[in-house]
């Protein structure tokens, strides 16, 4: 079974940017092909188009307002 990771951009939320932190450094230590960067829009589309062909688990974590996005993707999957 092939594993997809999609990150979403990292911001701060109460603490000050660290230099050099991103997704896209995360991205780059992580061995997995099937992996990228995608920001809310771009996710709630791919659930629409690819991840309902799949069928498969859809876990999301973070911090600051990714709790917003559980409405939409509930919305998307029904």
């Amino acid at each position: 079974m092939a594993y997809e990771f999609i990150l979403l951009p990292i911001y701060p939320a109460r603490e000050l940017p660290i230099a050099g932190v991103s997704s896209e450094m995360i991205l780059d230590k992580m061995k997995n092909r099937n992996k990228r960067v995608l920001y809310k829009e771009e996710l709630k589309n791919w659930i629409r188009k690819d991840f309902k062909k799949q069928g498969n688990v859809l876990v999301t974590a973070g911090a600051g307002d990714i709790d917003l996005l559980v409405e939409p993707i509930k919305e998307i999957l029904k």
